[in-house]
C-alpha cells in the first residue's frame, strides 16, 4: 500500500513535464537511426541510445528526486511513517521503468526496420533489468550521500562522462588500449556492450558479470549511506 502511495506521489510530480520528455525521447533516437542507418557502427549507436534510456535517465531522475525529497524533509517524513528508504528508491525506479520500457520497445522496433538488427529479446530484457537495478542503486547512493546542490551538479557531470567517455556508442574492441582500461571503470561500458550483443542476437556473459559486479558494489554503498540522516 505504501509503495502504491509513493508511485502516486511521484506521478503527480512528473505529470507536468512527462509529455515533453516522451516527445524528445522519441524524436532524438529516430534522428539518430536515420543518420547512422548505413554506418558500420549503426548497431552500437542504437546500443548507446538505449543505454541513455536505461541507465542515464534512471540515474539522473532517481538521484535528483531523492536529494530533493531529502532536502525538503519528505524522506524523513516517509521514513517515520513506515516507508523505508529502499522502498522510496524502488518506487522511483519502478516509475522510471514503466516510462522507459515503451520507449525502448519503440526504438528497437524502429531499429529493426531501419538498421536491420536481429534482436535477442530475452537477452535485452535481462540486460535492461540488471542495468535499471544498477542505475537505481547508483542514483539512490548519490541522492542520499550529498546535499541537493551537489547532487544536481555531480549527477549532470557524471551523466555526461558515463554517456560519452565510456564505450557506449562504439564497439569496445575498436578502442586503443589506453582508452580501453579507463572505460572499464564505467558501468555504462558494460551495459552498452552487452546491449550491442543483444541487438546482434547474441549474449556475452562477461559483460553481464561486469554489470552484476557494479550492482553488488552500489548495493554495498547503499547499505552504508542509508544510515545517514
Amino acid at each position: 500500500m505504501k509503495f502504491l502511495t509513493l508511485i502516486e506521489i511521484f506521478l503527480r510530480q512528473t505529470r507536468f513535464y512527462l509529455l515533453t520528455t516522451i516527445f524528445f525521447l522519441i524524436l532524438l533516437p529516430i534522428a539518430f537511426l536515420l543518420d547512422f542507418s548505413k554506418s558500420y557502427f549503426s548497431t552500437s549507436v542504437v546500443a548507446g541510445t538505449l543505454t541513455l534510456y536505461i541507465f542515464i535517465d534512471g540515474f539522473l531522475s532517481i538521484s535528483q528526486q531523492i536529494s530533493f525529497m531529502k532536502h525538503d524533509g519528505h524522506i524523513t517524513l516517509l521514513y517515520t511513517s513506515g516507508a523505508p528508504k529502499w522502498m522510496v528508491g524502488l518506487a522511483l525506479a519502478f516509475l522510471t521503468t514503466i516510462t522507459s520500457i515503451p520507449l525502448i520497445i519503440i526504438l528497437v522496433i524502429l531499429a529493426e526496420n531501419i538498421v536491420k538488427i536481429d534482436v535477442n529479446w530475452l537477452g535485452l530484457a535481462i540486460t535492461a533489468f540488471i542495468s535499471l537495478l544498477v542505475s537505481s542503486f547508483m542514483g539512490l547512493d548519490l541522492g542520499l550521500s550529498l546535499d541537493q546542490r551537489k547532487v544536481n551538479q555531480l549527477s549532470q557531470v557524471l551523466s555526461f562522462g558515463l554517456s560519452f567517455f565510456a564505450a557506449t556508442f562504439i564497439p569496445f574492441y575498436v578502442l586503443p588500449l589506453y582508452f580501453k582500461i579507463p572505460t572499464l571503470l564505467e558501468p555504462t561500458t558494460y551495459v552498452a556492450q552487452e546491449l550491442r550483443y543483444n541487438l546482434d542476437g547474441q549474449l556475452n556473459i562477461l559483460w553481464y558479470i561486469g554489470i552484476s559486479i557494479y550492482a553488488i558494489i552500489f548495493l554495498i554503498i547503499y547499505m552504508y549511506v542509508r544510515r545517514k540522516p
